[in-house]
């Protein structure tokens, strides 16, 4: 029988991570906590963690090495807490609660596993310093905990290590995709060996499941499937193979937009493709920079996402959250992601894992979304396209008959969305959140528009790439071949007239109009 043991509180300056071993991963979340300004670690020193326990039953509790069953927690403070202060938490001071709230950074789950100790792992987000351009980290979720009973919460997204024996870094992606926020009213999450077992259900193959060689992309579709949701493959369009993997890269624009689409819908996603000098690889991107738009283009129309710089990782070979640039390979024109951490702070080592760490170039995006969103972000971006370009072409002409200049360039994207999210937040920030505005644009989508999906998809076209001009609000639940366009939404009388234009020019309805100017 185990013995008792007391929480055990250390100064993070001592390294603490330093007892675990050492690896690129330990090595990157030492510098993570570092720049946030650790200052103490809580130690649980028992923790039985449901994910490593379903590990366990899978692989390790067969093996005559004789593995423990439990794990160790590790939740990180910004501040000093001593014994003293782990007393008044614990004896209700509502005062030092939320202090310590403040100050939480975050947990990470032990598992006495040496080759892979870092278990489930949720950290803060560091703080954004470019509202101009905001980190969109819709898939983030807020995680709740509790020291000796009492609760605390940090939002983010869970990441864990490889742990080779029960799943490669397919499943450990496709695991942190399953933890997104779009999924949390309804949706149970897997441990890596329910995702494990679920691809092998209808697509093993013949391969053994434990220890696991790693999954396909038919057994990741599969594994997703198997957890009631529905897959999305988006296969690189560049015509231009990567070696060792055998398929096409992506080009910079359609990957950026394709990431951006997903992620500010609330799903992440799980890359795969090729780490350079390594092979095969797959990462989970959980976030990315909004764009800077460039003042004037030499287009026409733009696809707005098509400029993101930056995406954000989880990579089970460096750790959560790391920042990478998308950068066009110079040889093949293909989408190449480059580790681009931030300047180290609080004393951080600028010689982190990540600045030495290979490129990685992207070839597939997979997606796990509601099973009723049927609809694929390319006829979005098809539609949003050939929209701009009418409402363009229609200005111009208009521009032209009065001897004014030609408009400025016209910017698309698209996003999916729950009604109810577009409706609470969308809408009242695109209207500048003029109350009168918002009551009568609300009223009237519930009102005089039929009763919508519970996912819509959203094409918004905007000058100079910010300013939302409209909205088309479109129907998920009917697949690429007819798609239904339920309203648009106009921010500017102008627009109103344009679109109306465009919808005569084409015979084709785009949906009741809404007013919201």
């Amino acid at each position: 029988m185990r013995q008792p043991k007391a929480f055990d509180l250390v100064p993070f300056s001592a390294c603490p991570l330093s007892r675990i071993g050492q690896s690129d991963q330990l090595g990157y979340l030492n510098c993570y906590l570092t720049d946030l300004g650790t200052v103490t670690v809580l130690i649980e020193p028992y923790y039985f963690d449901r994910d490593y326990l379903s590990e366990f039953a899978a692989f390790y509790g067969v093996s005559s090495r004789g593995y423990e069953n439990v794990c160790q927690r590790w939740h990180f403070f910004g501040l000093d807490v001593s014994r003293s202060t782990l007393r008044q938490l614990l004896g209700g001071s509502s005062r030092v609660r939320q202090r310590l709230q403040e100050a939480y950074f975050g947990f990470s789950v032990i598992r006495p596993i040496s080759a892979a100790p870092l278990g489930r792992t949720v950290l803060k987000w560091y703080p954004d310093h470019r509202p101009a351009s905001p980190r969109n980290t819709t898939p983030s979720r807020p995680y709740s905990v509790h020291i000796g009973g009492v609760p605390f919460s940090v939002t983010g997204l869970a990441w864990q290590q490889q742990d080779s024996s029960v799943g490669m870094c397919a499943t450990v992606g496709l695991w942190s995709v399953l933890h997104s926020s779009a999924f949390d009213d309804h949706h149970s999450i897997p441990t890596t060996a329910d995702i494990t077992r679920s691809a092998h259900k209808t697509a093993s193959l013949g391969s053994r499941v434990f220890p696991s060689n790693g999954l396909t992309t038919h057994q990741l579709a599969e594994a997703i499937k198997e957890n009631h949701l529905a897959p999305i493959v988006l296969h690189g369009d560049s015509g231009k193979r990567i070696p060792l993997v055998n398929k096409p890269g992506f080009s910079r624009s359609y990957f950026a937009s394709s990431c951006a689409a997903f992620i500010r819908s609330g799903y992440p996603i799980l890359l795969g493709g090729l780490l350079e000098n390594c092979g095969p690889h797959a990462v989970c991107a959980v976030g990315f920079r909004e764009p800077t738009i460039p003042h004037s283009t030499h287009s026409a129309v733009e696809l707005a996402d098509g400029y993101v710089e930056h995406v954000y990782i989880h990579d089970d070979n460096l750790g959560p959250s790391v920042r990478f640039r998308i950068e066009e390979n110079p040889t093949n024109q293909v989408a190449v992601l480059v580790a681009d951490p931030p300047p180290p702070r609080n004393g951080g080592n600028a010689q982190g894992p990540t600045v030495t760490y290979d490129r990685f170039l992207p070839c597939e995006i997979i997606a796990a979304v509601h099973d009723n969103l049927r609809l694929s972000p390319d006829a979005l971006f098809d539609f949003g396209r050939d929209v701009a370009r009418g409402l363009y072409d229609v200005a111009k002409q208009s521009r032209t008959a009065t001897g004014q200049p030609p408009p400025e360039s016209i910017w698309y994207s698209a996003r999916f969305l729950k009604l109810s999210r577009y409706l609470s937040d969308e809408l009242p920030k695109a209207a500048l959140m003029q109350s009168k505005i918002v009551a009568a644009a609300r009223l009237a989508l519930c009102e005089r528009i039929a009763p919508m999906s519970l996912h819509i998809g959203v094409v918004r076209i905007a000058l100079s790439g910010a300013d939302p001009i409209v909205d088309f609000l479109f129907d998920t639940t009917d697949g690429d071949r007819d798609p239904q366009i339920y309203a648009h939404v106009c921010y500017q009388p102008e627009i109103d007239r344009l679109v109306h234009a465009v919808a005569s020019s084409w015979n084709m309805n785009l949906g009741m109009p809404i007013k919201a100017f």
